[in-house]
């Protein structure tokens, strides 16, 4: 046993020989430079001090990461194990300062941007994730129960991974020896959503352990966490806005828009995750560690439609009232805006128009027009893996790391959209109701089956996405007794392979076999009653807030749509194979991409009598290699196309941090950061979609294999003071941008169809500055319970300007607040603690609308150019109420309750210079209660 053993201790000896040898990272896990594992367990208390716990403690803990780190950064630091303080990361991240956030279709927080831009590399743990084929990694996908810390850095250090133009956001996970010998935690928590009046559950558990054992302390831990949430989310669009003199309206003077949509998303989210990680202290020198998780996302959210069709054949215009909004607008045969069309020659020509005059209409009753009743059912699921291992050196002076990480991730969406609808004899509509649309309609119709018809077509779009990242990384430091303090070298190797397939496949009422689908008419409309077509075909589909103040309507069933019976009896009614249409190789990519990364990096620090000035600087230097390839169509023929780029980049940073006595510090730092084009709009093909509403364009998108990746130039300078009740901290940040990358459409005639073509572009430069002002605060000097009062704020600006001539030159980035803030009341003090804290974010850019055929205002002096003015679409300033309170009940138990927008905020949009509204979006309203149990 004895010679066993020793020649098992001198393996170790070997091992942590050669591994000391290897130039590797700088202690801690593999991660973003300065990120400690997790929280900082609360200190034993000495005699007469008072130990800080709770929000507070998780807020002087990311105070303390701020001050310490390299460059600039903000940290979420989760209060106990589970206990982020917000229900998701996105809600957390909204109070950072600088970050901002925006509803999704699933009516939760999601859009995360860093000073206004969204290209942010995420890790978790210091390793890079993606969603399925694109760049990001869906914050969502990963709840906040499964979370210890985020940390968002807002400038690159050379030691981390490069992609991210904004910034980064690490997700650090708990791991077992950041945490005690033995931890059991349960949580549990109810959700009421207010629109959707609906409860929902979400629980979680976490297991840890950790002993000391003959071959060294092992830890393991385990965490899961599942929830389950019905959502809907009101949706009330207003769409382009065409001339009323043209049929069959024949009115002139006024802007009508095109369809009144009252399309809220409905349906269902499921969330599950699970992680686990295994550390083995093999030596005092060496750590040898496994970690991995696995998340689920199911999600049934489509969006169902009570949409009216003014310009359908034979309806009639009366009772208008305009406002005094009027402009001359350029007006085509069709009643829209002329745009420049590509023709099939390779000549772009001006559709021919006039000039009329226009006003925007407050209200008008519509007769004998018809009420397009369409769902769209989704049944869609996301799964991610990752698994990872390595190896942690450390001694005095020299530190190593070596870590292995391989993920998946895949995506399967399957829609499918069935239109009825029916010609009703009046609606009432107005289009400026608290910045949205109104519908009044006889309130008998929007449940009313009778005169229910399937029209336009039906629609099966099935999509996959596929994803795999292995990535390798090798770190290593040494520290020395010189103004340099440590050497930093590092390399990885990364290999993303991508592959998308799709097929979106509309079939008009046409193929049943009764006559042209040119128009909607009843001549092409059948009645759903005369088809055979089983009784749950229609069914209550949503509730439209904007529909006689809020009302149920009929459509085509969701289940039925969703259902393999549903779908083939509309198939076997349409003509179609009764199974999924195969995918339309114009809408596949397959795409490798082999990224090759080193840096060199070194810290230093200089005392200069009382103060001392420190940093880093140093140089990474990337190379990537990319191939992308797709198939375009030739008649009855696919040509498989490809395009293949390589880039090298060289990426320096550096830090300057001069302390001064008594908490005060200033710091100074630069950075060259790269984004590089997401796969889609790599791909060098041309996907083209018939719609069959003839409303509505065709639509089509192209990729574009000559997009440049952007690059931007970062400057941040801060003044920090931290003190023992708070901090008080602001920066001045410019980001010059190179090679941004914007999507916009252009109307092209193709085959003598008209489609709206989006296909995206570099613009050349774009500039990004501000001021970012944040401090925090506890009331220590007040008596009593009061004490335990604090406050917290920040405050961000962001100014931005594109350059260039591009036709956006001048205006500012989309999706760019200018002004964002936020301001919290906090309590934590004898086991309760609270928060109250108010979001704002001031209006921004929401899309470019410009390729679309909304009438809209020119210059008089360019009335016969061949130019299409600018058109945006913009989000109305907003923000939203949150508050949490949680009581500790013992050591073991904690109860909490929270409420998110509980001002009931909207999202609204509107399009032009001069408000016409677009679109209104309901925020949903959350109030939760939940417990919490530590064994």
């Amino acid at each position: 046993m004895t010679s066993t053993f020793s020649r098992a201790c001198q393996v170790r000896r070997n091992l942590v020989s050669l591994i000391a040898l290897v130039a590797a990272g700088a202690g801690g896990w593999p991660g973003t430079a300065g990120a400690r594992d997790a929280v900082t367990p609360a200190p034993e208390a000495e005699e007469g001090t008072i130990i800080v716990t709770g929000i507070r403690s998780s807020l002087e803990q990311a105070a303390d990461i701020k001050r310490t780190a390299t460059q600039v950064v903000d940290s979420i630091v989760a209060t106990d194990i589970g206990k982020l303080p917000d229900p998701t990361v996105a809600a957390a991240l909204q109070r950072v300062p600088g970050i901002q956030v925006v509803n999704d279709r699933n009516n939760e927080l999601g859009g995360v941007r860093i000073r206004g831009l969204t290209d942010i590399l995420t890790t978790v743990n210091g390793r890079e994730v993606m969603t399925t084929t694109g760049r990001d990694f869906d914050l969502q996908d990963m709840p906040a129960e499964a979370l210890n810390r985020v940390d968002v850095f807002k400038s690159q250090t050379v030691d981390q991974i490069e992609g991210g133009v904004a910034g980064s956001i690490d997700l650090r996970l708990n791991r077992p020896f950041s945490l005690d010998d033995r931890v059991f935690v349960l949580t549990a928590r109810g959700n009421y959503a207010q629109n959707a009046d609906a409860v929902n559950p979400q629980i979680g558990a976490l297991a840890s352990v950790r002993t000391d054992t003959p071959l060294g302390e092992i830890g393991l831990l385990v965490n899961a966490t599942w929830s389950t949430a019905e959502t809907i989310r009101g949706a009330s669009n207003m769409t382009e806005r065409r001339y009323s003199g043209r049929p069959p309206l024949n009115q002139p003077g006024y802007l009508i828009p095109q369809v009144i949509q009252n399309m809220p998303d409905v349906g269902e989210v499921d969330r599950g995750q699970i992680n686990a990680a295994l550390q083995w202290q093999a030596t005092p020198e060496l750590e040898a560690y496994v970690e991995g998780f696995y998340t689920y996302f199911g999600a049934t959210t489509g969006f169902a439609g009570f949409n009216a069709q003014p310009f359908t054949d034979r309806t009639r215009l009366a009772e208008v009232t305009a406002d005094d909004y009027c402009f001359d607008a350029r007006v085509n045969a069709a009643g829209t805006n002329p745009t420049i069309v590509s023709n099939a020659d390779g000549t772009r020509t001006l559709q021919p128009f006039t000039v009329e005059r226009v006003c925007n209409i407050t209200s008008a009753r519509f007769d004998n027009i018809v009420i397009n009743q369409n769902n769209n059912s989704e049944d869609r699921t996301q799964a991610n893996r990752l698994i990872a291992g390595g190896l942690k050196f450390a001694t005095d002076r020299a530190t190593a790391t070596l870590d292995v990480a391989w993920q998946t991730s895949e995506e399967v969406n399957e829609t499918f959209n069935a239109e009825v609808g029916q010609r009703v004899p009046s609606v009432f509509i107005e289009t400026d109701v608290d910045n949205g649309p109104a519908m009044t309609i006889d309130a008998a119709i929007p449940l009313s089956a009778t005169n229910l018809s399937l029209r336009n077509s039906i629609n099966q779009n099935y999509t996959r996405g596929d994803g795999e990242l292995f990535q390798a990384r090798l770190d290593g430091g040494y520290e020395f007794d010189s103004v340099l303090t440590k050497l930093r070298a590092g390399i990885r190797f990364a290999r993303r392979e991508a592959r998308f397939q799709s097929v979106q496949q509309t079939n008009t009422v046409q193929s049943i076999g009764f006559g042209n689908i040119g128009t909607a008419t009843e001549a092409n409309a059948r009645l759903v009653s005369t088809l055979p077509l089983s009784a749950d075909f229609i069914g209550v589909i949503g509730e439209a807030p904007r529909l006689n103040g809020g009302a149920d309507f009929l459509g085509a069933d969701s289940a039925y749509l969703r259902s393999e019976r549903g779908r083939n009896e509309l198939r076997a009614l349409f003509n179609l194979p009764l199974q999924a249409p195969a995918y339309d190789p114009t809408r596949e990519f397959d795409a490798e991409e082999t990224t090759y990364a080193g840096y060199l990096e070194g810290t230093y620090e200089i005392p200069l009598g009382e103060l001392t000035l420190d940093g880093v600087f140093g140089t990474r230097l990337v190379r990537t290699d990319r191939t992308i390839s797709g198939f375009e169509r030739a008649g009855t023929i696919f040509n498989q196309v490809e395009a293949t780029t390589s880039d090298t980049d060289v990426l320096p940073a550096f830090t300057a941090r001069l302390q001064f006595p008594a908490g005060f510090q200033t710091r100074f730092t630069y950075s060259r950061a790269i984004r590089r084009p997401d796969f889609a709009t790599l791909s060098p093909t041309e996907s083209l979609t018939l719609v069959g509403n003839v409303f509505l364009l065709n639509s089509g998108s192209r990729g574009n294999p000559d997009l440049r990746p952007q690059k931007s130039d970062s400057f941040d300078v801060t003044a920090e003071y931290y003190f023992d009740s708070g901090y008080v901290a602001v920066t001045g940040y410019y980001r010059s941008i190179k090679d941004r990358v914007v999507t916009a459409a252009t109307q092209e005639a193709i085959a003598g169809l008209n489609y709206l073509i989006s296909s995206p572009r570099n613009v050349g430069s774009a500039d990004l500055k501000g001021v970012e002002l944040s401090a925090q605060y506890f009331f220590d000097f007040l008596p009593g319970i009061l004490s335990g009062f604090g406050a917290q704020g920040a405050f961000t600006l962001a100014d931005t300007e594109i350059k260039g001539d591009d036709s956006l030159a001048g205006y500012a980035l989309v999706g760019v607040s200018k002004y964002n803030y936020t301001a919290g009341l906090l309590y934590d003090k004898a086991g309760l603690s609270g928060r109250l804290i108010w979001t704002h974010r001031s209006g921004y850019i929401d899309s470019d609308s410009t390729g679309g055929i909304q009438l809209r205002p020119f210059d008089p002096a360019r009335v016969n150019e061949a130019y299409v003015p600018v058109l945006l679409a913009n989000t109305r300033a907003a923000g939203r109420l949150d508050f949490s309170v949680g009581y500790d009940v013992s050591d073991n138990l904690r109860l909490d309750v929270g409420g998110t927008n509980i001002l009931r905020n909207r999202t609204s949009i509107y399009r032009g210079d001069r408000a016409i509204n677009f679109s209104l979006l309901e925020d949903e309203t959350v109030y939760a209660l939940g417990a919490r149990v530590r064994f």
